[in-house]
């Protein structure tokens, strides 16, 4: 089903419309959702587990378990399972937002500053109890605007609260790269000998470069995690660390290439 619209959203969900273009979601109050979903607007699930985080949000031993932040862009399908998990029912708050309130992305699409909207649902965020609770108080404060009513102030006030959510977002994504750190260096392990492999083989002049895409593929990720992984344990996004291995890849040769027999 393609939900277009925020009033179409907040029927579906047992929710009042208090405003078209911005809706904060009890999902607790709606009934089970039996098939899969496509919002035309941004997304942004929070909830909280009173048992395991079902593996289909991705939590591995070293990450919290108080909490998991799903966060989705317009035109993303998403599963019923989603919704669903644990209890049957849908649990949690959504805010559902219009790019014309706020688009996290920018007008370039993917060349925003908030990536994670572009993560698959299993590299959601999971999050401490402390994490959560900025978090619900975010929400709080734009449910709180929300029911204050539509001037010509609204909308400037919902767009800043909607930005600093993301930014804490944006902050303990950053966090759950620290403390992944183990497991992203035997990725970049692999990404290195993958990239020597492929600059000494002669390739790259005839070849495409490596990309993201091809190494999310190796990976099972999706591109944007991959990418942001990589710009948070070397400094470069994939594009400059392909270019600074073939930089390097052609040192080391040019090195073997003079070096003088003893």
């Amino acid at each position: 089903m393609t939900v277009r619209s925020i009033t179409r959203c907040n029927r579906l969900f047992s929710a009042k419309t208090a405003n078209p273009l911005v809706s904060m979601i009890r999902l607790s109050a709606a009934e089970g959702i039996r098939q899969s979903l496509r919002f035309g607007f941004y997304t942004v699930w929070l909830r909280g587990w009173s048992d395991p985080c079902p593996a289909l949000f991705g939590r591995r031993a070293c990450d919290f378990s108080d909490g998991t932040l799903t966060l989705l862009p317009p035109g993303r399908a998403v599963d019923p399972g989603v919704w669903s998990v644990g209890s049957g029912r849908p649990e949690g708050r959504l805010l559902c937002f219009h790019a014309s309130v706020f688009d996290p992305l920018g007008a370039g699409g993917s060349s925003g500053g908030y990536s994670f909207f572009e993560y698959d649902t299993s590299e959601s965020l999971h999050l401490s109890r402390r994490e959560r609770a900025v978090l619900e108080g975010e929400m709080d404060g734009i449910e709180a605007e929300l029911d204050w009513g539509i001037d010509e102030y609204c909308y400037s006030i919902l767009s800043g609260r909607i930005r600093l959510l993301l930014d804490y977002a944006s902050r303990f994504y950053r966090r759950q790269f620290i403390i992944r750190h183990d497991e992203n260096l035997a990725v970049l392990d692999c990404t290195d000998r993958r990239l020597g492999t492929f600059f000494r083989s002669g390739k790259a002049p005839h070849e495409r470069l490596p990309s993201a895409e091809e190494f999310a593929g190796v990976f099972g990720c999706s591109p944007a995690y991959f990418n942001d992984l990589l710009k948070h344990e070397t400094g470069k996004n994939t594009a400059r660390y392909v270019a600074f291995r073939e930089l390097s890849c052609a040192g080391e040769a040019l090195c073997r290439g003079t070096a003088r027999p003893e």
